[in-house]
């Protein structure tokens, strides 16, 4: 993850408490700023960080993240109410894992469940896919409070003018009745069942795709197992995740306290000593490594690393895969050591 000061050029009003925020990314950066639909950036504001996903479709060349303003958010808020076009920002590289394989050549049918601006990363999938796949059939079901408070309502109803055949928006609403009673009040378990007697077929689903409250994804990525979709095609995105790392690791009494690590991060090698009561991130911050980081909670995966020499114990977390801690790998935030040695490869994964 590298950082970059970038321009803001321009800046859209999408709902009363949410925005669009376009960065210009000079000729020089734009390689390093190509992305997969469903990726994010983060944001270094006055030293702290914060993850926006991209929404828009790689194809167009465009960078922007969409920003709703929370409670008490003071990143958010700022956002909102403060940046204006003309303004600099630090803003990294993209990155993250909630992506899906693109099929051009093939039909099939995804779904996406997201509520509030769980929209954002979904709508580059969304995108990007009406542009690539023709065969598609792309079911979004999107929760808000009130048809008001719908982020990118305009793109969306363009995107169904484009698209008749191949995208099915389903908008449910706490707030605001409608006359089919399917679509009033939040997706839970039983609205869930609903959706797949009245609306799809889940034996014709290839991929789904959840993101926003944590509730919603956990409650939703159980059913859709059940309901036949194995794991790999299960793929979600958490904001705010009620997971504490701290508490993580209270199981784990053995393994060294203190160890020598030895950490390759852009191309060059650091030795630090690692206390196992701070994580691998906090560590090498105050060693003065810029290691790259961003949740700290294991769910957005910045620091994922490789372990090619010793063991670490690793918490439970919302990113790594069975494929991935089988190669070694590990997310720096949620680690604690386990071997008085170790080595730890950023630069490979």
């Amino acid at each position: 993850m590298k950082f970059n000061l970038l321009t803001v050029n321009e800046v859209i009003k999408l709902t009363d408490d949410s925005v669009q925020i376009s960065f210009e990314i000079p000729e020089d950066l734009q390689n390093d700023y190509n992305f997969l639909p469903g990726q994010y950036i983060t944001l270094n504001i006055n030293g702290e960080r914060r993850d926006y996903s991209l929404c828009v479709s790689p194809n167009d060349k465009k960078w922007s993240i969409g920003v709703k303003a929370q409670p008490n958010g003071n990143i958010s808020n700022y956002l909102f109410n403060t940046i204006k076009v003309g303004d600099q920002l630090e803003v990294s590289t993209p990155s993250g894992r909630f992506t899906i394989p693109t099929k051009p050549n093939e039909k099939r049918t995804l779904l996406a469940f997201t509520a509030g601006s769980g929209i954002t990363p979904i709508m580059s999938m969304l995108e990007f896919t009406l542009q690539t796949e023709e065969w598609v059939n792309f079911h979004l079901f999107y929760v808000n409070r009130d048809e008001n408070s719908v982020m990118f309502k305009e793109r969306l109803t363009a995107l169904k003018q484009q698209y008749p055949n191949n995208i099915f928006i389903h908008h449910f609403y706490t707030r605001q009745d409608q006359d089919d009673f399917i679509y009033n009040g939040r997706i839970d378990e039983k609205k869930f069942d609903l959706i797949l007697n009245q609306l799809v077929d889940i034996n014709e689903v290839d991929e789904t795709m959840i993101c926003g409250p944590e509730e919603m994804i956990l409650t939703l990525a159980k059913k859709i197992n059940e309901a036949g979709i194995i794991e790999k095609h299960i793929h979600f995105e958490m904001f705010n995740p009620s997971i504490k790392t701290e508490n993580i690791f209270t199981k784990h009494d053995e393994g060294a306290q203190t160890v020598q690590v030895t950490v390759t991060l852009d191309g060059e090698t650091s030795e630090v000593t690692w206390d196992r009561g701070k994580n691998l991130i906090d560590t090498l911050l105050e060693a003065d490594i810029d290691a790259p980081y961003s949740c700290k909670g294991g769910v957005c995966s910045s620091c994922m690393c490789k372990v090619t020499e010793g063991e670490v114990h690793t918490g439970d977390n919302f990113v790594l895969t069975d494929s991935d801690y089988e190669e070694g790998m590990t997310l720096a935030c949620i680690s604690r050591p386990k071997t008085a040695t170790l080595s730890i490869d950023f630069d490979d994964v």
